[in-house]
């Protein structure tokens, strides 16, 4: 294993030397004599640090001073003292000299190296060491100071020292094989300049260097001929020796344990607390005494390292030529990616590294692992994630990733006004009001939903909003239109709380595992889903489902994104309202009856976790307990006190567990329980088991109970049939499993599917017990997480009465159904869905940032009705550490069309063009390309992918036609708009190069006058009239006004007139239903205004249209109004335009055309790109960011082209999305 200590002040660094790195105290299997320490690493290297490591040089280097010369190199602090105000003494920081990365193998490898004698394994372990330093070394960071983020160099300088004995505990010594690795705070950069090091790198990388170094020490053991198991943490153990035997050379781990029981303290943390607390002092021991007393021991136990390591040196005179490993290394690194991939859309490559690793623990090499997933990754099975989030070398996802997160925000933008409202406006606004106790957020939400013209709607809703009646309503209006109102959640008790609003309501699950009949004799129904707790859906999951609806069904999403959220990969509810879904809110918390919680809760809600911590503890809310066990009784004092419609809330198992016990030992004391106490064995389902881990045999355990939800005729395994793990066979990966009849069966877990796994426990239970169903049981009718109070406990049978208004009773068997437990605390996760009248919350804030976050503050608290209480260790730093943000990872980033494009918009907005292209740059949303038809063809290919509310800025005219047929020909190909178009009259604005002149214009044309004239009769204000004539030579034009009148008159005389006239020419348009249209015009009775943008929905005899307004309306155009209308695909300047994504494309200077445009930009735009060429550049390979604006006279230089090209003959350019690249 590998530890890595805190930060070693210099003066600490310098007395372990002295007292325990180079001391002979600290070697005994070396003869005696002083450690002589290694150096190692590239910076070492470059100081030509290649000898033994001197007092001299060490001591320097703890002062961050050159070793050779003992010049500073990075800032020296030293040790100061000052009084505080009430006259204590305070020791200031000390410079940081470096950190302690220890190496150490198990127990049983200690042995027999030490014991044993087997010098072959001390140098396993050098080997074992250096491969993982070296590794360790590549993730070194400089501090760079400021807010500068940290800068990798990848070069540090090691002090490494070797020991064989443990520290003495009752004047033994134990044997144990251990490397220190001193890091001294220094590195250098590419400039030859040195900085102080960044350790979180380091403390990020220890499971993974950790894993590289068992991985490496495994291979070795195994080919020097010994026996290899993985231990209990996954460290290699050598097969052969008792319990016993390696329980009394663990001495000093078990001194580290008792001590962490009794000040109810764990972690890492707290372990190197207890390890320093329980250090005795150093005893003067000879070599001789040591090693008697290890010899001793060895007899005692029948001398077992002897027997191990000459049956090892046996096996390897024995041992075949060494085994193929590549196929090893590529099934090792396949099933990494199943594993982790499962629960997580992006992944660090360390961690993909380290389940790799474990999974091919003695059967690959750590070389042959990165080897196989670099070529993985060569052949795209691995997608390296870029993003400001993520470092793009060290993230990664898969091509299956990203496509399911596509498809989903796809479905959403694809139903973007394509169905017609279930009611129309004024009726879902009756709907709306059925109810007079309803608030407005309820209100508006109903509206939205029910004359929302998008298939796919999300309702985001905070805790306590009055859900279940907005709900109702919904229904009841959908219904009354004759749809089918049908709801799925994630969970089972998320689909109880659906039925509570009269939803016929099952689990996502269930709805998914649906077949399709094979004959439909009737039409299907007009579906409504309601999609319940979709926080909790995966990306998986929500694709699955969105690939069952038929044409005629709706969706409403529902959930609220600052709860928990899935355990399997994705946010697809976040990243659907993200990408653009029209969403309600429900955002009027009605659940705390009490004022002040209120707020607090509220500021818990809207991500101010520190503020809602603070309002809590101002109220009296937040209790501190140091001592875990103290706090846990304190907790359970609490609940004893007041147990009615209570609930205890702690974020991992054991705690809850631990709270569970206390609770019954309080409640037996008040007599609130019977004393009728039974000992039942009950199952606890393991969570920490992927899919992956599921078909690994030594991923099981010998004792644990499997459940077969598919079970399989070929092995005789019934399907829902219960059997218990009875031998594991890590090599050839089999189980031996005893079924429910006492037979056995070997497999392959390979071969099986839909398996469950439980740990078996033993509990008491008694009348007047709380429980909570771990399982959901379709015969009780209860569902997984239910609760339930204990009303009856005989002949093998509980009876239980369920929580809930229906007091419903169940009695059922607890020999054949087992998934239940006490039911006083809960974790956060089974609390989501839950009201209860108090909370008491346990929040350890040296806990895991997984299980303590802002996610279980909002999620704890706002359960609460009447109140809630935080028990914590430390109520200082409870705010800062419950306001981490912990959410699941995301492989495409579609916040660019919220947050960060408002920053662009903004920026254009306030004519500062050239701060808008910088952050688009960095955006990574601008395009270069040298050809201008690649570039044409780019742009019609990211329009064409995402169309819905989205417009072309193109300034040329030309370009903007060929654009437009391009658009058009490619969505006429996907299908997105109708194969068949019509020919329909309209009016084309027409540009004048010089107005003034009559020659400019042909009889025909029509000019809407917005400046009517004083001086000519029949020009009036806002009118329109029809061009008769010309006459050149005296300049004259001839018109008919709208009331018929014939009026001549020169332009250059009406000056104001012409100047703020529209000139349009009669011509065709071929339109198709599903265009995209934009209105040239204003039109009063409609309600449209020029530059408005709609949707083509049907195309009428004598030329009418029905078009979809953006805003959702409906409206029937008379052949006359239709007149005034154009593509809407692409516009010619940027002015108020009301799409939501734009994309600007043109040449430098025409470009800089549109800045005056850009400053009326909608504040409201969603996302923005610019693609541009100009024939003065060429692309370069290397692609880096231009300095100037893109919207200056200078034009763009080498900006990043994130496209692949094709010769301008082929239409064939494909665009990578952003946040992903190959």
């Amino acid at each position: 294993m590998l530890s890595i200590s805190n930060a070693l002040n210099a003066s600490q660094a310098k007395t372990y030397h002295q007292m325990d790195y180079a001391s002979a105290t600290q070697s005994y299997y070396n003869k005696g004599g002083e450690v002589k320490g290694e150096w190692h690493g590239k910076m070492a290297a470059s100081l030509g640090l290649s000898k033994e490591v001197s007092p001299l040089e060490f001591s320097r280097l703890v002062d961050g001073q050159h070793p050779e010369n003992g010049e500073q190199m990075v800032r020296h602090r030293l040790a100061q003292q000052y009084k505080n105000q009430d006259g204590t003494v305070t020791k200031a920081v000390e410079h940081r000299a470096g950190w302690d990365a220890q190496f150490a193998p198990s127990k049983s490898v200690s042995l027999t190296a030490l014991v044993g004698g087997d010098e072959r394994i001390r140098e396993a372990h050098r080997e074992a060491v250096k491969v993982a330093l070296s590794e360790l070394e590549s993730y070194t960071h400089a501090r760079l100071g400021g807010n500068k983020p940290a800068e990798a160099t990848g070069r540090f300088i090691a002090a490494t020292f070797e020991h064989d004995t443990a520290r003495p505990v009752d004047g033994y010594a134990a044997p144990q094989l251990h490397t220190h690795a001193v890091i001294f705070n220094v590195t250098e950069r590419e400039d030859g300049s040195t900085r102080a090091l960044q350790e979180r790198p380091f403390f990020e990388s220890q499971n993974y260097v950790g894993a590289v170094y068992q991985a490496e020490l495994f291979y070795r053991l195994k080919n020097l001929g010994y026996e290899i198991e993985r231990g209990k943490s996954g460290a290699p153990e050598i097969k052969g020796y008792s319990a016993e035997y390696l329980e009394a050379s663990s001495q000093r781990s078990q001194k580290i344990r008792e001590h962490m029981e009794q000040a109810g303290v764990s972690g890492p943390e707290a372990a190197q607390i207890a390890a320093h607390a329980t250090r005795e002092g150093k005893q003067n021991l000879t070599p001789q005494e040591v090693l008697e007393a290890h010899r001793k021991m060895a007899v005692e136990f029948g001398n077992e390292p002897q027997r191990v390591v000459e049956a090892a040196r046996e096996r390897a005179r024995q041992q075949e030529q060494r085994p193929e490993t590549a196929s090893q290394a590529k099934e090792a690194v396949t099933f990494a990616r199943e594993s982790i991939f499962e629960r997580e859309a992006v992944a660090d490559k360390r961690a993909i590294l380290t389940t790799a690793l474990r999974r091919g623990m003695g059967e690959a090499t750590f070389r042959e692992v990165r080897d196989e997933f670099q070529s993985q990754r060569e052949t795209g099975r691995f997608r390296s994630v870029e993003s400001q989030k993520y470092d793009s070398e060290r993230r990664f996802t898969t091509p299956e990733t990203i496509a399911a997160e596509r498809a989903n925000v796809q479905y959403v933008l694809d139903g973007r006004n394509s169905v017609k409202p279930i009611m129309g406006a004024e009726q879902a606004r009756k709907q709306a009001n059925t109810k007079d106790f309803l608030n407005q957020s309820q209100r508006q939400a109903i509206e939205e939903v029910l004359n929302s013209s998008d298939r796919i709607h999300g309702l985001q809703g905070l805790a306590g909003t009055g859900k279940t009646t907005t709900l109702e309503i919904i229904r009841k209006g959908a219904e009354r239109k004759d749809y089918k109102v049908e709801g799925f959640a994630p969970t089972a008790k998320a689909a109880g709380q659906l039925r509570e609003a009269g939803v016929d309501a099952t689990t996502l699950q269930s709805f998914l595992s649906r077949k399709v009949k094979a004959t439909v004799r009737e039409p299907e129904p007009k579906h409504l889903y309601m999609l319940d707790e979709s926080s909790l859906a995966s990306t998986r999951q929500m694709q699955a489902f969105l690939q069952k609806l038929k044409p005629e069904d709706r969706v409403l999403v529902i959930g609220d994104t600052r709860q928990h959220q899935a355990v399997d990969a994705g946010r697809p509810f976040q990243q659907m309202q993200e990408a653009g879904m029209q969403t309600s809110q429900l955002d009027k918390i009605m659940r705390q009856r009490d004022t002040e919680l209120l707020k607090a809760v509220q500021h818990l809600a809207n991500n101010e976790t520190v503020k809602g911590i603070e309002l809590l503890a101002e109220q009296g809310r937040v209790t501190e307990v140091k001592s875990a066990q103290d706090r846990i009784q304190a907790i359970a004092k609490d609940y004893a006190a007041r147990p009615e419609n209570t609930i205890i809330i702690s974020p991992d198992n054991k705690s809850r567990q631990q709270i569970n016990e206390s609770v019954r030992a309080e409640l037996l004391k008040t007599g609130t329980l019977a004393e009728d106490g039974k000992q039942l064995r009950t199952l606890l389902h393991r969570s920490d088991m992927t899919g992956a881990d599921r078909t690994w045999a030594a991923r099981y355990n010998p004792g644990e109970v499997l459940q077969y939800t598919t079970g399989s005729k070929t092995e005789g395994i019934d399907r829902n049939s219960f059997a218990t793990v009875r031998s594991v066979d890590a090599r050839s990966n089999m189980l031996t499993v005893e079924k429910q009849d006492g037979t056995t069966v070997s497999y392959d877990p390979k071969r099986l599917r839909g398996v469950n796994v439980f740990t078996e426990i033993e509990r008491e239970f008694a009348t007047g017990d709380r429980i909570q169903f771990t399982a959901g049981e379709k015969q009780l009718r209860v569902s997984n997480r239910d609760l339930a109070t204990i009303v009856k406990l005989e002949d093998g049978k509980m009876t239980v009465e369920l929580d809930g208004k229906a007091k419903r009773q169940v009695t059922f068997d607890t020999e054949k159904f087992r998934q239940f437990d006490h039911g006083y605390a809960v974790t956060s996760h089974s609390s989501q869905g839950l009201t209860a009248g108090r909370v008491l919350a346990n929040i350890d804030t040296d806990s895991s940032r997984s299980l303590i976050n802002s996610r279980l503050a909002y999620v704890a608290i706002s359960r609460a009705s009447e109140d809630a209480r935080i028990y914590t260790n430390n109520a200082e730093t409870l705010g800062q550490r419950l306001a981490t943000d912990i959410s699941k990872t995301a492989a495409v980033d579609f916040r660019p069309s919220t947050e960060q494009t408002r920053e662009v918009v903004n920026a254009f907005r306030s004519n500062d063009p050239a701060k808008a292209t910088e952050l688009l740059q960095k955006q990574e949303r601008v395009y270069e390309y040298a050809n201008p038809d690649h570039r044409v063809a780019a742009v019609a290919l990211d329009y064409t992918a995402r169309p819905d509310r989205a417009v072309v800025v193109v300034p040329d005219s030309a370009e903007r036609k060929e654009l437009t047929q391009l658009i058009r020909a490619e969505l006429q190909a996907q299908g997105k708009i109708s194969a068949e178009s019509h020919s329909v009259s309209v009016l084309v604005e027409q540009k004048y190069s010089n107005p003034k002149l009559a020659a400019s214009y042909s009889p025909g044309d029509q000019i809407h006058y917005r400046t009517g004239s004083p001086s000519i009769e029949g020009i009036a204000h806002d009118s329109t009239a029809t061009v008769l004539s010309s006459n050149d030579k005296k300049n004259l034009l001839t018109i008919e006004t709208r009331d018929g009148e014939q009026v001549s008159y020169n332009p250059i005389h009406l000056r104001q007139q012409t100047k703020q006239s529209t000139v349009y020419r009669q011509g065709e348009l071929d339109l198709a239903v599903g265009e995209r249209i934009t209105f040239n015009r204003p039109d009063r009775e409609n309600r449209i205004r020029s530059g408005d943008f709609a949707t083509l929905e049907k195309i009428g005899d004598n030329n009418t249209l029905t078009v979809r307004m953006d805003n959702g309306r409906e409206v029937t155009l008379e052949a006359e109004k239709a007149k005034h209308i154009d593509y809407g695909h692409t516009v010619e300047k940027a002015k108020r335009l009301s799409a939501d994504r734009i994309v600007l494309t043109g040449d430098s200077a025409q470009l800089a055309e549109q800045q005056a445009a850009l400053t009326k930009l909608n504040p409201k735009i969603r996302d923005l790109a610019i693609y541009t060429s100009d024939s003065s550049n060429t692309l370069q390979k290397d692609h880096n960011i231009a300095n100037e604006s893109l919207l200056t006279k200078e034009g763009i230089s080498n900006a990043p082209n994130l496209g692949k090209l094709s010769e301008p003959s082929s239409p064939a350019v494909e665009i990578e999305g952003y946040g992903i690249g190959m």
